[in-house]
């Protein structure tokens, strides 16, 4: 069950905490959103303990809610609390005009828990998300605690007693972050990048590098299980079930075929794309030559 936060005002201003466990929708986050949090965090001004910003994405039928976007929101805590609300709106209406089909769908803050402060924030982006339930509030570690970056997902409820308000609750949901084939390029081209030293950009791979990387941890993966199998058979670590019906499903989806026939395939399929590749540079020759005929003659 998730667990929730009960923020209340007491008497003295002061917040009280509690816990319990209840069932709320669940939240998808693509890797760019946490990008842009931590890029906002790390250029955030003097004297901010803390950023804020609004999340934008979609919501399912299903009640699942996809994260796809986000930017930041100037804000000020102290005494008082300010948020930049005609920044979030002019930020929001150009939004709109390259991604119309994703809204508002909760806001962003940086930090290990929720605040007294988080109330009234949550409470006007609840007035902006007239379409949800409640907003999503996603809370960043930025602190890296425990030497991870701890990344969470809440929803909040307005509590209240006779017509006044006594703070908020706030529920933690299930939380997964996602990511989509161009995410995986992406996020590989930055690990190569930051792994050498002194370097600040890269360039993407070809087709053919791409290519050779894959088979190169294809066959670090073979090994891989191929040297648990055999620790499994010699009897020097106990199976898992769970892993072995997963070995099993991949070994099942493979075509049965000998040897000789998939050398065969094979040797016949890069024949052919040799023979694509070889007419398409053919055919940009002729036209680059009749290009050339074309400007020479009058």
């Amino acid at each position: 069950s998730s667990a929730v936060a009960v923020v209340a005002l007491n008497m003295e201003g002061t917040s009280m905490l509690l816990s319990t466990g209840l069932g709320q929708p669940s939240v998808k986050v693509h890797p760019v959103v946490l990008f842009s949090i931590l890029d906002h965090y790390v250029r955030r001004n003097e004297g901010l303990d803390r950023v804020i910003g609004t999340l934008l994405g979609v919501v399912g039928d299903n009640g699942v809610i996809e994260v796809r976007n986000s930017f930041p929101v100037p804000h000020a805590e102290g005494n008082l609390v300010e948020v930049g609300m005609d920044f979030h709106r002019n930020m929001y209406a150009l939004h709109k005009k390259t991604a119309p089909n994703e809204v508002i769908v909760g806001w962003y803050a940086t930090g290990l828990d929720i605040y007294d402060n988080s109330v009234l924030i949550h409470d006007f982006y609840a007035k902006e998300t007239p379409h949800m339930a409640s907003p999503v509030h996603l809370i960043v570690d930025t602190a890296l605690t425990n030497d991870t970056m701890g990344v969470r997902a809440y929803t909040g409820a307005p509590l209240a007693f006779a017509e006044k308000s006594l703070g908020a609750l706030f529920q933690q949901i299930p939380l997964e972050i996602i990511t989509l084939e161009a995410d995986k390029i992406g996020l590989g081209v930055l690990a190569r990048a930051s792994a050498k030293s002194g370097v600040t950009e890269t360039n993407l791979l070809s087709d053919l590098d791409t290519l050779e990387i894959s088979v190169h941890k294809l066959l670090e993966l073979l090994e891989s299980v191929s040297e648990y199998v055999e620790a499994v058979v010699a009897g020097k670590i106990s199976g898992d079930n769970q892993i072995g019906r997963f070995i099993s499903k991949a070994l099942t989806i493979l075509p049965k075929s000998d040897l000789e026939n998939m050398e065969r395939v094979f040797h016949s399929s890069i024949q052919d794309l040799l023979m694509v590749v070889y007419l398409s540079g053919l055919t940009r020759t002729q036209l680059a030559l009749a290009e050339k005929l074309h400007q020479a003659l009058p």
